[in-house]
Formats: structure tokens, C-alpha cells, sequence
């Protein structure tokens, strides 16, 4: 039996939507969607309006936001986990002249 090699390309997504989008920026897309149904609620239209376009806006950045090669959720799930994880700081007083 002959064995091929079949090349694969790790870095980049596979676009299996129309060519154009992947499976992560539909599911982005569709939540960005879904975040219309706040309208639904009984909180003034301005809470309302500001909320869906602040959503929106972070949805859309994570579908199809990329900084130097980088998705931006994946930078934004770095920064979540660096400002949510327990620090150490350890303080010590350095006195030279003792």
C-alpha cells in the first residue's frame, strides 16, 4: 500500500462556510445576532441600545478582528486569564545602609 503525504496548513482556518468564514466566525456572528433579543426585556430602550451595540461590537471584533496574526478572542481569553489569576507579589525592603 502507498503512503501519501497530505499537506496541511495548522496556521490558518478552514473555511467551510460559502469559502469565506469558519466555523468560529459563524458561531461569533451568531451570537452577535442573538444579542438583538435584549429587546425583548423590559430595561430602558437607552440600557437596551447601548448593551446590544457594546456586545455587537465585542462579538464582531472576535469573529474577524486579528492583530499581528493573533484572533483578537484569543488575545482577549489571555488577558481574562492574566487579570483573573492569583498573583504573588512579594515585597521585600532592601536597606543598603544597614
Amino acid at each position: 500500500m502507498r503512503i501519501f503525504r497530505v499537506p496541511f496548513d495548522i496556521k490558518r482556518e478552514e473555511k467551510i462556510f460559502g469559502g469565506y468564514l469558519s466555523l468560529r466566525q459563524v458561531i461569533y456572528l451568531m451570537l452577535s445576532a442573538s444579542s438583538f433579543l435584549i429587546f425583548i426585556t423590559a430595561i430602558p430602550k437607552i440600557i437596551k441600545i447601548a448593551l446590544v451595540s457594546i456586545i455587537c461590537i465585542l462579538f464582531l471584533l472576535c469573529a474577524f478582528l486579528k492583530i499581528s496574526e493573533q484572533n483578537f478572542d484569543k488575545l482577549l481569553f489571555y488577558w481574562l486569564k492574566y487579570i483573573f489569576r492569583e498573583k504573588n507579589f512579594i515585597y521585600e525592603r532592601c536597606n543598603k545602609w544597614e
